[in-house]
């Protein structure tokens, strides 16, 4: 029988564009070279001045000396020189939103395309603290006195009970301001169970220590045990940091406002406010508006640096903007090629854990706490060998067991690609063609994808016909790459909304629970976003949710059914679903507790489906365009060892270049990769090839792609479809999908329910 595709697209996308449209790099490189008078013109442009001074104020500052005339030194004019080029590239070529650089917006699907953007100065734009300042200022307040009395403590939420002891997570940081973890134990007495049991819905102090005193023990000497707690972290305040609700400044201001005798302390916050209020009304702030706040912040004798002290993100705003319905629907055909391409991987983190737990509990429940303890539990990562011997271990950055030897992995898929390369190669051709018929006999199977995911694309014009180029698709929620701005955007905040209610449609069974837990302070200002779950499991975070919909993990119980991880709140009774729902690396140097729950969400999923070359083939020099259909699957790519370069050392780089990239085939306008991060390059312009050269001078290889926002390396304003006072933009689509067929059984039962009812 023959399986249909059973995922429908979002009416809506999120559009993801730069600050500056693709003509502006291109007339800026366009000569053989930049003459200094242009990047003097350029620094008179204030939107590209404040963009800049919010990513890095202390390059900001040398621009300025270096274009000012105030710089002497040759060798630092050409590095400044190569890193205002590099920022004027990022930000009129990248669609990754990252300040002022690039922005994003909603839009909705039509009969036809047509994008037409605002002029910049009208785009919005949200401002606010960095993260890794606003924890220090809550911490700093919680010691204060007049607040430390007045405020709700609560009990550590990383703290459970395992025999005599309760052990829990506690944080400091390091001499490099970064957050550093450690598991602690405390010894089980009757007194710290009362002071346990009656904080957990919030109790002041005073009111904790009244419960100690008796006879025997005075206020004064409750009163220091209770500081005691609060000192080694198993008590915790209200003003600890969050990351889902609204903006942390804000949560302090509304808890402090409940408090007596902080009136100097809220006027401070309601100036800093002000100022966030007013800097958010344009683009083009000047850089000692910003100065003047550092000043007065500096004087809170909080520790900050000024190149974090704001986080800006950016909304473009559109006068249209639709895109043609026909590329939703071409899109979920294509999802059946890259279904049947994309294999999934059984050796993974959570299988070698689930082995384990059935190996020593079979089918038993027992609390989740205690299977992940390290000593009497299994733990988590059973592949990694802890770099301590003793029980607790002074942090949790568990090195991986170095691997012996390298396994590559060699499937169908890639014994069809590497016969189709030596084709073309022996052909000498620049695109490689996938067809169904190629990969038909391959298996078909829908049942292993995400409820909802989102495929991220960009759309360009390609001799003369509209493509798509696919660059991923997957995810454990379609909400994941949108969190992050559904504070800023009500009309993304609404879309996100929608994704999760699907999702917790198809999962009525089930709870699905928000994941809170703040890694690392300053992580905090991309993994925030609205509070967009019914349910949070707060994990060494805030959750604003109401006490009785948070599931705490000394809650949750496990088990093994049927092959898979099930996890309970014996309080609900319900099955829990852990959802995190922003785009957080979250397995690098993750405490256990979280990487697991971060895990559990993609059980037995594959992560997303789409074309991947393969560690064997990617070592190749060239990899050609891959198309199928009117998809671009992967762009021409060039591995290029930087010894190889050095001839442009001794000749005029232009001229060299133009023969070198001609004999390998490589357009004038190229793309550097670094991982995530592309750098736009002009191969005809001295000054982008300076630029090019300082990226790469410590690596020994690089990899360039083709770039195809330009045809045969000549920049067309006609090849974008994202326009702007007849300007062209670069542009990335947020196009999202859910399972229509999971959603119309779980609509079904329920109004079979509802009759039953009845």
């Amino acid at each position: 029988m023959k399986q249909t595709n059973p995922y429908t697209f979002f009416d809506q996308f999120c559009l993801r564009t730069p600050l500056l449209p693709l003509n502006f790099y291109y007339e800026l490189t366009k000569e053989k070279n930049i003459p200094l008078k242009k990047f003097k013109d350029i620094w008179e442009d204030g939107i590209i001045k404040e963009a800049i001074f919010l990513a890095s104020p202390e390059l900001y500052s040398e621009i300025e000396k270096w274009l000012s005339g105030q710089l002497k030194d040759v060798q630092k004019s050409k590095r400044l020189e190569s890193s205002l080029l590099k920022y004027i590239s990022r930000m009129s070529s990248r669609c990754t939103p990252f300040g002022l650089f690039a922005g994003c917006c909603i839009g909705t699907f039509g009969e036809t395309t047509g994008i037409e953007l605002v002029d910049d100065r009208k785009h919005q734009r949200q401002t606010r603290f960095d993260m890794n300042f606003l924890v220090a200022f809550s911490q700093k307040l919680a010691k204060e006195t007049i607040v430390k009395k007045q405020l709700q403590w609560y009990p550590n939420n990383s703290l459970y009970r395992i025999g005599d002891q309760y052990r829990y997570v506690e944080y400091g940081y390091n001499k490099y301001n970064r957050r550093e973890h450690s598991i602690e134990a405390v010894t089980y007495s009757d007194y710290l169970e009362v002071i346990i049991e009656n904080a957990k819905f919030g109790k002041k102090i005073k009111e904790l220590a009244l419960l100690l005193v008796d006879d025997e023990i005075s206020y004064e000497e409750a009163e220091a045990f209770i500081d005691e707690l609060i000192d080694n972290q198993i008590l915790i305040s209200e003003i600890e940091p969050s990351v889902t609700g609204e903006d942390f400044l804000e949560q302090l201001e509304k808890c402090l406002g409940r408090l007596d005798g902080v009136e100097a302390i809220l006027n401070e916050i309601y100036h800093y406010k002000m100022f966030l209020e007013q800097i958010d009304q344009k683009l083009g702030n000047k850089d000692k508006e910003y100065l003047r706040l550092s000043e007065r912040v500096a004087k809170l004798d909080t520790p900050f640096e000024l190149k974090y002290l704001f986080q800006t993100d950016m909304y473009t705003q559109a006068k249209s903007n639709q895109l043609s319905v026909r590329w939703g629907y071409k899109l979920k055909r294509a999802m059946t090629l890259l279904n049947r391409i994309s294999s999934s991987s059984s050796e993974t983190h959570l299988q070698r854990f689930k082995d384990a737990f059935v190996k020593r509990y079979e089918t038993q429940e027992i609390p989740l706490a205690t299977a992940l303890d390290t000593e009497i539990g299994i733990g988590y990562l059973q592949h990694q060998d802890a770099n301590d011997s003793t029980s607790f271990l002074d942090g949790l950055d568990i090195p991986y067991k170095p691997l012996l030897e390298q396994k590559v992995h060699w499937s169908d898929v890639h014994e069809i690609l590497n016969a189709k390369l030596q084709k073309i190669g022996r052909e000498n051709q620049y695109t490689l063609l996938l067809e169904d018929k190629d990969f038909e006999h391959l298996d078909l199977d829908w049942n292993d994808l995400p409820d909802t995911m989102s495929a991220m694309v960009q759309v360009a014009k390609i001799e003369g016909e509209e493509k798509m180029i696919l660059s991923s698709m997957g995810g454990s929620s379609a909400a994941n790459l949108l969190g992050r701005f559904s504070t800023g955007n009500e009309l993304i905040l609404k879309h996100v909304d929608n994704i999760v209610s699907i999702e917790q449609e198809i999962g009525q069974d089930q709870i699905l629970a928000e994941i809170v837990h703040l890694p690392e302070s300053r992580t905090g200002n991309v993994i925030r976003r609205a509070t967009i779950r019914e349910y949070e499991i707060p994990y060494l975070g805030k959750s604003n949710v109401p006490a009785r919909k948070q599931v705490f993990v000394e809650d949750i119980m496990i088990s093994v059914k049927y092959g898979r991880i099930v996890l309970r709140s014996k309080i609900l009774n319900k099955e829990i679903i852990p959802r995190l729902t922003n785009a957080h690396n979250y397995s690098a140097n993750a405490l256990p507790v979280y990487h697991f729950l971060c895990d559990v969400q993609n059980q037995n999923k594959r992560p997303g489906i789409g074309f991947y070359w393969g560690e064997a083939i990617e070592k190749k020099v060239f990899l050609p365009r891959v198309v199928y259909k009117d998809f671009i699957l992967a762009k021409a790519r060039w591995k290029i060892k930087t010894s190889d370069l050095l001839f442009l050392k001794e000749r005029d780089k232009v001229s060299a270049v133009n023969e070198w990239r001609v004999k390998h085939r490589i357009p004038s306008l190229i793309q550097l990769i670094d991982g995530d991060n592309t750098l736009l390059i002009n191969l005809e312009n001295n000054t982008s090839i300076d630029m090019w050269l300082n990226a790469i001078k410590n690596r020994e290889t690089c990899v360039l792609e083709e770039f195809l926002f330009a045809e045969e390396g000549k920049f067309d304003k006609k090849l974008g479809i994202v326009q702007q006072q007849k300007m062209s933009y670069t542009n990335q689509f947020v196009i999202s999908f859910y399972n229509h067929k999971k959603l119309e059984r779980a609509r079904n039962v329920k109004e079979e329910l509802k009759i039953l009812e009845k």
